[in-house]
């Protein structure tokens, strides 16, 4: 095996803020006014190491924080403190990821294949090696939305098998599909290791795990319960599993409470002082630490580490977009406002705005301008969608959003050319 590290993670941890109004959401990007907006701490001081050429089994019940701690290894998410360092280019392999449910099997190749870095004429001469790993046949041509999970998993997988990232990660992929596909896959994967790359392996079953895995990392509600040989860690894992599953209701609400209500109260200083005690332990001399300032970077969040002088940057920065945003109604007068109320289109979804285009639909040709209007796009959305909803062609959507494709991402801002008064 080699020893080239590949993937290393020290006192890693993921905060999700647990705002319930839109209000609090704001507040919580200025953290001294958003303070008191309760905190759920999904990954908590998670470290390892993991090298070129080494299959790492992760394990743990729902919830644990394997598809959090993945996401970062991922690339997806930054960690909210620590340090997360990837040598290498990763590709995940789940139901669905990176995926447009909109589009057709082929087209997702392509737009999952060019964002693993391959060229054109690359995905070109892969593309019928993929379908046929793919096992999709027809249905390579019919739009993703319509796939079942098992159809979605190897969809996403044939497309994996013929990419060249460093660190394959794969999350459940092949707890769905029919058995034949899923020892293929297997197969497959035992060749990536051959190969020198890294992998991450999630699944629920332990003869998947035991025929994979070289070591696995025990995730128990955010934190590494055990890291070590798989003959070590996946017998005292399914123990636990037996003795959980004997629990009453009851038992196992309060089981599972008490260590929600942790990851709720957690917090960096607990952590540092942690990992302070453990190093006396180990009898490590605390006062030899030379870089006394990496150490307490370790344990501070991203957006603290920052000095006075970026908060009050990102702070200006901040308040000169929100203005910009909101130019157009903070010139109009009310009586603007009032005779025209199609300025304020920005947020409103397509049935709110057709609403308001048919109050002006009797207009003329030639008393039309038009007037360009921020619209949100939604989840399953296409271009098409959007011509279709707000009668406006599609090439002029195009021309006016500079885009080329007729791909949409769910959160993207479209300019939508409505028509105006004079």
């Amino acid at each position: 095996m080699d020893n080239k590290i590949t993937v290393s993670a020290n006192h890693v941890t993921k905060k999700f803020d647990l705002a319930e109004r839109q209000s609090d959401k704001v507040k919580v990007i200025f953290k001294f006014w958003g303070r008191g907006i309760p905190n759920f701490w999904a990954v908590k001081g998670v470290s390892f190491t993991a090298h070129a050429g080494e299959t790492i089994g992760i394990i743990g019940t729902n919830g644990s924080g394997k598809s959090t701690l993945l996401e970062m290894v991922a690339g997806l998410s930054q960690p909210t403190s620590g340090e997360m360092t990837i040598n290498g280019s990763t590709s995940i392999i789940a139901i669905g990821a990176g995926m447009r449910p909109q589009l057709t099997g082929r087209a997702n190749i392509k737009l999952k294949a060019l964002m693993q870095g391959m060229s054109e004429k690359e995905i070109d001469r892969k593309m019928d090696s993929i379908i046929e790993f793919s096992e999709l046949g027809d249905f390579i041509d019919q739009p993703v939305k319509n796939y079942s999970s098992g159809m979605k998993s190897k969809l996403g997988f044939a497309i994996s098998v013929y990419s060249d990232a460093d660190i394959i990660i794969i999350d459940e992929a092949l707890s769905v599909g029919d058995p034949t596909f899923t020892e293929k896959s297997l197969e497959r994967t035992r060749r990536f290791k051959k190969e020198g790359k890294t992998i991450f392996f999630v699944t629920h079953s332990s003869a998947q795990m035991r025929k994979m895995a070289d070591r696995v990392i025990w995730m128990h509600y955010g934190s590494v319960r055990m890291d070590g040989p798989i003959d070590e860690v996946l017998p005292k894992y399914d123990h636990f599993l037996k003795r959980f599953n004997q629990f009453s209701e009851p038992e196992r609400l309060a089981y599972q409470k008490h260590y929600k209500n942790a990851q709720k109260d957690f917090n960096l200083n607990r952590l540092r002082q942690l990992e302070y005690n453990r190093h006396i332990l180990d009898g490590d001399d605390m006062n030899a630490v030379t870089d006394k300032r990496a150490w307490t970077h370790s344990f501070t969040e991203d957006d603290e580490k920052m000095g006075i002088i970026s908060k009050i940057f990102l702070i200006v920065i901040s308040i000169l977009t929100l203005i910009t945003i909101d130019k157009n109604i903070l010139n109009m007068s009310w009586t603007g406002v009032l005779n025209n109320p199609r300025h304020l289109i920005t947020n409103l979804t397509p049935s709110k705005l057709s609403a308001l285009e048919k109050r002006h639909s009797n207009k003329s040709t030639n008393d039309i301008v038009y007037n360009q209007n921020k619209y949100k796009v939604p989840e399953n959305t296409s271009l098409y969608d959007v011509s279709s909803e707000f009668n406006v062609p599609i090439d002029k959507l195009m021309q006016v959003n500079h885009k080329s494709t007729t791909v949409l991402n769910p959160g993207d801002i479209l300019i939508i050319p409505i028509e105006g008064e004079k």
